[in-house]
């Protein structure tokens, strides 16, 4: 088996090239690990999972986190189109809830260039098509993406949460204030309601101590994270600088199927579209697709 010695200041990371593919060890992922492209020499036959705590240490701030899992495959690699096409370098983490899409990620997608790091999760893994909003399944792993967010900041990393059934249309960075510690889009103009498919933390101990009275309002039963989110943020009193990004610009589903303005013609210009208050991938994909908003090409 061949191997990849990378040295980052006194570290030395060995990665088996026949059990990690290009896209994993691509370059600019992280500064401090200096990963180099690999062509794949086979399709991952007995692959080694790394997950989450494997590389978190080694990552470099901000951190732009992606999950999926195997159902909603398709909606991410549309996002992965989407920053590609803005030619954004993001330091992309996608975290694979079971394993058929990390294997399926770690091969790469075709007409996919930008490099990104794939990792299982370290929790218990899901079922592979946990698509169904309001399912027990489905719940569980957005519940899961606080403990994952937890882990980022912890490590002294500032990190983007981005949903698989977002499309970026804009840099979002560049509408992010320097002194925001967190930063959430509103559901809808006018409302007090935050999505947390769209969520910046700095890493700082009061956003630490934030996500710990998140994770301890997560009910069980048919309730996902964004509720006790909400409840979280609006009883918070510590001294986090808070940003509401506006509704017109970081568009939810709920805005843009309300309107009849295209998004090329919308003003001001969306940085983003969230294909949410939609229930399944099919409904979810068409909605993308009739607005224009499908970015993979036809092969």
């Amino acid at each position: 088996m061949f191997a990849l010695f990378l040295l980052s200041g006194i570290s030395l990371i060995v990665l088996h090239l026949l059990d990690h593919s290009p896209i994993e060890i691509a370059s600019h992922v992280s500064k401090r690990l200096d990963f180099r492209y690999y062509p794949p020499s086979h399709r991952m036959v007995n692959v080694s999972f790394l997950t989450l705590p494997d590389v978190v240490s080694s990552l470099e701030s901000p951190v732009v986190m992606l999950t999926v899992n195997y159902g909603f495959l398709d909606l991410l690699h549309n996002l992965l189109f989407s920053i590609q096409r803005l030619r954004l370098h993001m330091n992309l983490v996608i975290i694979c809830e079971e394993k058929s899409s990390y294997k399926e990620l770690s091969i790469g997608v075709h007409g996919i260039v930008i490099p990104y790091l794939v990792v299982l999760t370290h929790l218990n893994e899901s079922v592979r098509n946990a698509t169904i909003y309001g399912s027990v399944n489905y719940l569980d792993i957005v519940r899961r993406r606080v403990t994952y967010l937890k882990l980022f900041i912890e490590n002294g990393l500032d990190v983007l949460y981005i949903d698989a059934d977002i499309v970026l249309l804009g840099d979002p960075f560049r509408h992010f204030k320097e002194e925001a510690d967190l930063i959430v889009a509103k559901e809808y103009e006018g409302g007090t309601n935050y999505c947390t498919g769209f969520l910046f933390l700095r890493a700082k101990w009061e956003v630490h101590a934030f996500l710990d009275d998140w994770v301890k309002a997560l009910p069980g039963g048919t309730k996902g994270n964004q509720w006790p989110f909400n409840r979280v943020i609006r009883r918070d009193e510590r001294n986090i600088t808070k940003q509401f990004l506006p509704a017109d610009v970081f568009v939810s589903g709920r805005t843009f199927r309300k309107s009849t303005t295209t998004w090329r013609e919308r003003k001001p210009q969306p940085v983003l579209v969230h294909a949410n208050w939609l229930l399944g991938r099919e409904n979810k994909t068409d909605m993308l697709k009739r607005a224009g908003l499908w970015f993979i090409p036809k092969r």
